[in-house]
């Protein structure tokens, strides 16, 4: 079934595919700041599962995944 986005993505020409991919990203980037791992969170005394957690998000970002 077909739902009301489907069909304005599809109905929508190159530059709103364009303009939409954009914005989609950025929405995106903004949201992963806000859940970002600061400096500031990272410490000796950590629990094991957060340090595990930090290690997971610096790889992810090393390698460039979004």
């Amino acid at each position: 079934m077909e739902t009301a986005f489907d069909k304005l993505v599809r109905e929508l020409d190159d530059d709103g595919l364009t303009g939409l991919r954009h914005a989609v990203m950025a929405e995106l980037g903004q949201r992963r700041q806000k859940t970002s791992i600061q400096v500031e969170d990272i410490h000796p005394g950590m629990p094991e599962a957060d340090r595990e957690r930090v290690r997971l998000e610096i790889a992810r970002v090393l390698r460039g995944v979004e």
